[in-house]
């Protein structure tokens, strides 16, 4: 069974008897009749469209959401949720309408509540029901239940919540009950910047003022920032002084229409497809630069790559063009691009990573993981306090390459296939973010089967 470029409909019923099949593995192949340009379309941002789902839910006063492009899984596993909670979701294909509950007035007995793969909406649903005493269990796809949540059950529980893991402790499923209730939190945030972020998007469910001790210094901040940008338009007063965070329940206040951005953190793989196979690449729904979470550190370093980086009708073009040179970067607040950017700097001028560890939290180990994926293709890494990437020619993996349940992984992996060749895990991780990721291949002329 085979796939070449031909059409949407095509595409659609290949994936459907492809599934039925019972194979594990796509292998991806170059198609000597590849176009010579492509139109890469960003799909909606997962952080501002959860961050906002999570705010409109606070308030019966509907909400309208409006997006341009493809929504991807977490947010679909975030509305399931919600609706789950009572929360009304009217879903059309340009927008949403959501009209929510106030403080107390969720379903207070859900049943299981299921995240799928996303990090951001169990951490969030977890501040959201123990702030309004809902009885629920937790549960999340084998990805999500193999990561560690202790940090989170901590906060909850010393909030006064009970948390009960059914299996290992930190680890999904696992039962809340009990309101959470406390004045003073200690948040560590060396890891990830969602439970600062959670504790603030659930304010409006809270029943009394809240402290937040931050106790390391905050990773991934543009997330933080943009949380805190939400709930100051929504009425929330936010007073941060000497790593305290003064927070006070407000009532969300939306007074227009709520336009979901592009996903910056998905723009080096265009980039990357544009490297391997020398072809223009079009980009749609970048964001603007507030919305861009410091993801347009790769539009300032483009040049490193042998890239360039242009308006043309509303849309960036990418060709290459230039000559690559070393790239010294800190990526702290830009984990995501860790994978895909490591292999376009090996296929460029090499360089060196920064603030990488909090890697290891994210849907694998996301630096065990990569460097064994890079290593596979012959990318020349070395690893010590921080990523030493070398130059390197790419040659064909010996063996089929699994991703652990990481859609990031899964997408630099076909990318690089797409010129190598080889077999990859066909589990659709990839739609967590960006459903129509493959479909974008095929069209283009990558052949799958």
């Amino acid at each position: 069974m085979g796939l070449n470029s031909s059409s949407n409909a095509d595409f659609t019923g290949f994936i459907e008897d492809f599934n039925r099949s019972g194979n594990e593995f796509f292998e991806i192949k170059k198609n000597k009749a590849m176009s010579q340009k492509i139109f890469w379309k960003l799909p909606c941002s997962k952080s501002h469209f959860i961050r906002w789902l999570f705010i409109s839910s606070q308030t019966r006063v509907e909400t309208k959401i409006k997006f341009s492009s493809k929504i991807g899984n977490d947010i679909l596993s975030c509305a399931n949720v919600l609706e789950k909670l009572g929360v009304k979701i009217q879903k059309k294909e340009t927008y949403w309408k959501i009209c929510g509950c106030e403080q107390g007035h969720f379903n207070k007995n859900p049943g299981v509540l299921d995240c799928g793969n996303s990090a951001t909406t169990l951490r969030f649903l977890s501040f959201l029901i123990a702030r309004n005493g809902i009885n629920a269990k937790i549960i999340g796809d084998k990805s999500l239940s193999g990561r560690n949540f202790t940090q989170l059950i901590e906060i909850l529980e010393k909030g006064g919540s009970e948390v009960r893991c059914e299996n290992k402790h930190g680890f999904l499923p696992f039962n809340i009950t009990g309101r959470f209730n406390i004045d003073l939190v200690d948040v560590f945030t060396k890891n990830t910047s969602q439970l600062i972020s959670g504790l603030l998007v659930t304010m409006p469910s809270s029943v009394e003022n809240n402290r937040l001790i931050i106790k390391n210094e905050i990773v991934s901040r543009p997330y933080f920032e943009l949380t805190s940008r939400i709930c100051i338009e929504t009425g929330s007063i936010i007073k941060i002084n000497n790593g305290e965070i003064e927070l006070k329940p407000w009532k969300p206040k939306i007074n227009d229409e709520i336009i979901i951005p592009g996903e910056a953190s998905l723009i080096v793989f265009p980039l990357l497809y544009c490297k391997l196979h020398n072809i223009d690449v079009f980009i749609e729904n970048w964001p603007n630069n507030d919305d861009c979470l410091g993801f347009d550190i790769i539009k300032e370093n483009i040049s490193h790559f042998g890239l360039t980086w242009n308006l043309s009708n509303d849309k960036i073009l990418i060709t290459k063009e230039g000559l690559d040179s070393y790239l010294s970067l800190d990526i702290k607040d830009n984990i995501d691009l860790i994978t895909p950017l490591i292999i376009l700097m090996s296929l460029s001028g090499g360089g060196s990573l920064k603030g990488i560890l909090h890697a290891k939290n994210k849907e694998s180990d996301r630096i065990k993981s990569t460097m064994e994926l890079c290593k596979k293709f012959g990318v020349k890494l070395d690893l010590n306090h921080d990523l030493t990437v070398s130059s390197s020619k790419l040659f064909s993996p010996r063996s089929h390459l699994f991703v652990n349940g990481d859609h990031r992984l899964q997408m630099s992996a076909v990318i690089l296939l797409s010129f190598t060749e080889g077999f990859v895990e066909s589990a659709p991780w990839y739609e967590n973010s960006d459903p129509d990721f493959l479909k974008r291949l095929y069209i283009n002329g990558v052949s799958i089967s």
